[in-house]
This record gives structure tokens, C-alpha cells and sequence, in this order.
């Protein structure tokens, strides 16, 4: 048996209405457990994101360094874990994850839309993270219609770099060089 508890506890604290922690503290205390299987009801739709400091279109390379602005949203069937704080320095050697996000919905679809939601409206300045990786991640047509496999990441990478790559090309497009200054008249 496992005994700890794992890193996703609070997606099935959501869809269950049930504090495993206070359940785990209470049997080391020696208590009762009152739950059985079948008192279990899971209710509505739950989605998590975790946010790292962490560079997707570097590998996911960690990006350790100050917190310099921070805003967690809030609101009715939103969950953030999280230590962080403004002025919070990231180590290098580290775990990169630094918040975890949830939301609870009725289903699938008003779940990912509040996600999104939080999504923008999560401000974490002065690292750089997954945020942005995670908003698209939610917008991709074969995310919100379940069309996903082992391979979406990396297929969501590679969009991703791409777009990046036609970015700069037409930023250097609209920049022509300047090759002298002319003289002031």
C-alpha cells in the first residue's frame, strides 16, 4: 500500500467533496475511517495545471530566479497550491513546479473554460514559467475535443516553435536596418 499521498489529491478532492488530508491525519491519529467505497460520489469535472518555472521551447530547461510580481486569481470552483510570493527566489536546484492550479466545473467543456480564464488572469513576473505553454495547451482544437495521445506535447512544441520562428521573421521584416544616421538640418 501506498501510503502517501499523491501530487494529485486535489483534483479528487474537487470531484469527490472529500479532504483526504484531514481523512490521512485523522487515521494516524488513530481514528475511524466513516467513508465507504460506496459513499463516494464523484461529482462535475476537474482539470489541474501545473505551473513550473520551466522553458518549453528550451526543453522545459528550469528557470530559476526572483518573483517579482505575483496575482493568483480566485473564485468559485478555483484551487491554487502554491508558497510562492512576490520577492520569492527560485533556486537552481529545485523542483520546478511552483503552483499548482485547479478548477471544478458540472463538465469537461465549462471546466477548460474556467481554466483558461484563470489561466489569464495568473500574473507571475520576473522567472519565465509554463503559463503561456499551458493557456495554448487549453486552446488547441485536439485538447478541447479530447484528441490527445502520448505525442501531443511534442506536437504542440513544434506549432509552438514555429510560431515563434515566423514572429521574429516578420519583426525583422517590419525592422528595416538602419545603416547611418542622417545628419540633423
Amino acid at each position: 500500500m501506498n501510503t502517501r499521498i499523491q501530487v494529485e489529491h486535489g483534483i479528487t478532492e474537487l470531484v469527490t467533496g472529500i479532504d483526504l488530508i484531514k481523512e490521512q491525519i485523522g487515521i494516524a491519529e488513530g481514528k475511524t475511517l466513516n467513508l465507504t467505497q460506496a459513499d463516494i460520489k464523484m461529482n462535475g469535472h476537474a482539470i489541474e495545471c501545473r505551473i513550473n518555472a520551466e522553458n518549453p521551447l528550451k526543453g522545459f530547461m528550469p528557470c530559476p530566479g526572483t518573483v517579482t510580481s505575483l496575482h493568483f486569481p480566485g473564485g468559485n470552483g478555483v484551487r491554487i497550491d502554491s508558497a510562492l510570493y512576490a520577492g520569492y527566489k527560485i533556486p537552481s536546484a529545485y523542483d520546478s513546479l511552483i503552483v499548482k492550479l485547479m478548477v471544478h466545473d458540472t463538465d469537461r467543456e465549462k471546466a477548460i473554460r474556467k481554466m483558461r480564464g484563470v489561466l489569464g488572469e495568473l500574473v507571475i513576473e520576473g522567472i519565465i514559467t509554463n503559463l503561456d505553454f499551458q493557456y495554448m495547451l487549453l486552446n488547441h482544437e485536439d485538447f478541447k475535443n479530447g484528441n490527445t495521445d502520448t505525442g501531443f506535447v511534442e506536437r504542440l512544441l513544434t506549432e509552438t516553435k514555429e510560431i515563434e520562428k515566423d514572429k521574429e521573421m516578420q519583426k525583422d521584416r517590419e525592422m528595416p536596418e538602419v545603416k547611418e544616421m542622417p545628419e540633423a538640418i
